[in-house]
């Protein structure tokens, strides 16, 4: 079977690990870099819970950093849960994935590449987000927008990636490195970031 490089490749699909830019493409996204920061550290907050870390002290440091609003009713109802469910919690541990693709989005992480490996948790955790109980306000305010032309370039790919995925799934042929996954986070984080969708509401159509 296919690696995901070739396959991506036999399909028309850039595999470099940094695309060009879209050439003359300036259209800006209707997100602001402070509202994709925020919604970072949200979705740190959601994997850190779906990873068991005790949730009261999360929710007491969104509150008192002013953005448990910020936070979807899902998401506050997970916090809240006393019992989720091994499959909601699972859930909430992928979300770091759609964390690391707006990271990239807004120049917090510089790698991207292919949906063949897990975002770094090390390098997440320890060196590019605020911790539980830190001033978010230094992330938040140093959160810069990649150009509209690169963001789009990797909007594009993992559309189309995701557009051949569920083909080759429902034909059991995807290939055998591919962590759908991740490919599934990011592309959800990319619709939110490019539409005016609540979080919870996102569509991830193909």
């Amino acid at each position: 079977m296919l690696k995901t490089k070739e396959w991506a490749a036999s399909h028309g699909i850039d595999v470099d690990d940094l695309l060009p830019a879209i050439p003359d493409y300036n259209e800006p996204i209707p997100r602001t870099p402070q509202e994709i920061a925020t919604r970072c550290i949200i979705l740190h907050a959601i994997a850190a819970t779906g990873y068991g870390v005790e949730p009261r002290p999360i929710i007491e440091w969104l509150m008192d950093q002013s953005i448990w609003d910020d936070a979807s009713p899902a998401e506050q109802s997970l916090m809240e849960s006393t019992a989720p469910g091994d499959e909601e919690l699972n859930a909430a541990c992928w979300r770091q994935e759609a964390e690391w693709a707006l990271l990239w989005a807004i120049n917090k992480v510089d790698s991207f590449g292919l949906p063949i490996q897990t975002c770094d948790t090390g390098l997440l955790v320890d060196d590019v987000m605020p911790g539980p109980g830190d001033d978010i306000e230094p992330f938040v305010s140093s959160a810069q927008l990649r150009s509209p032309g690169v963001l789009l370039a990797e909007i594009d790919r993992t559309y189309n990636l995701h557009c051949f995925a569920r083909q080759a799934d429902r034909q059991n042929a995807l290939p055998d490195d591919l962590i759908y996954p991740v490919l599934f986070q990011r592309h959800y984080a990319f619709e939110w970031l490019t539409g005016d969708d609540q979080w919870d509401k996102v569509q991830t159509d193909t």
